[in-house]
């Protein structure tokens, strides 16, 4: 038996769709406005500051009155503490039982993070 170790990019099938849009297509309006009134620190190589962040996966109403709807309903402590390992050049590690949006929430943190939340790891 022959084993490959080469790893080779699979290209979806033209026309293929995906299940749902990606975060930052689904709320792009969201993404622009934080963007457009943060003007808190960012991290290196971050698109919004820790607070912008906290607040996409949280909720709040932006000082132009613009709404944004939480993505995670649960402890705020959570968020806080997951954006804080994040910033600070740590690795965080969700962990819990299915179904309990830890796909979701980083997901939403890639997306909020680096504009991007296909760079997420499982």
């Amino acid at each position: 038996m022959t084993v490959s170790n080469t790893t080779e990019a699979v290209e979806p099938e033209a026309g293929a769709q995906a299940l749902r849009p990606h975060a930052e297509d689904a709320f792009a309006d969201e993404l622009k406005a934080l963007a457009a009134a943060d003007d808190r620190p960012r991290p290196a190589r971050w698109r919004l500051s820790p607070w912008a962040v906290a607040t996409y996966l949280q909720g709040g109403t932006l000082p132009d009155g613009t709404v944004i709807t939480p993505k995670y309903v649960g402890p705020r402590r959570l968020v806080e503490v997951a954006v804080t390992t994040l910033a600070t050049d740590r690795a965080l590690l969700l962990l819990g039982v299915p179904g309990t949006a830890k796909t979701w929430v980083s997901e939403h943190l890639a997306a909020a993070v680096s504009g991007d939340s296909t760079l997420l790891v499982q």
